[in-house]
């Protein structure tokens, strides 16, 4: 379902803000206040907003663990990552997919500066076996050269 949504130009404002200091779109912006507002979320679960932090941050964990060189995909990096069930009440669950997603929009920039994903000699991105997920490597001897530079 969509729906279309006008919001003043200081609500605007406020969640362009709150979305970009977070990291998120506007929309999952929204989804968390909305399910929190009708009590779609237990008390004591995490929002698909605070799920998405704890995901990045293990995950950067992960990147900062120099232990770590071998390839990966995102449910060998964050433990949270790979509890979230591909279904929920019935339904395909999204928010699996829109932090692959997420993550491989970072990947390149930033913190995630030294990842990259892993390509096939056909130029087709490497997927695990199991799952088909995407799988990335670290860049240590770049990192590392950058470090002493």
């Amino acid at each position: 379902m969509r729906i279309q949504f006008y919001p003043s130009d200081e609500l605007k404002d406020k969640l362009n803000n709150e979305s970009n200091e977070l990291g998120v779109s506007i929309s999952v912006l929204v989804n968390d206040i909305l399910n929190k507002h009708y009590g779609l979320v237990p008390p004591d679960a995490l929002t698909d907003l605070e799920i998405e932090k704890k995901v990045l941050d293990e995950i950067l964990a992960y990147i900062k663990d120099e232990s770590h060189i071998e390839e990966f995909d995102l449910n060998m990096a964050s433990a949270t990552f790979s509890k979230i069930d591909m279904i929920y009440a019935g339904k395909p669950r999204i928010l699996k997919a829109r932090l692959g997603k997420t993550f491989a929009k970072l990947i390149g920039t930033g913190n995630y500066k030294y990842v990259k994903q892993v390509m096939l000699a056909n130029g087709k991105p490497k997927r695990t076996v199991g799952n088909r997920a995407a799988i990335y490597r670290i860049d240590w001897k770049k990192m590392n050269v950058d470090k002493k530079s």
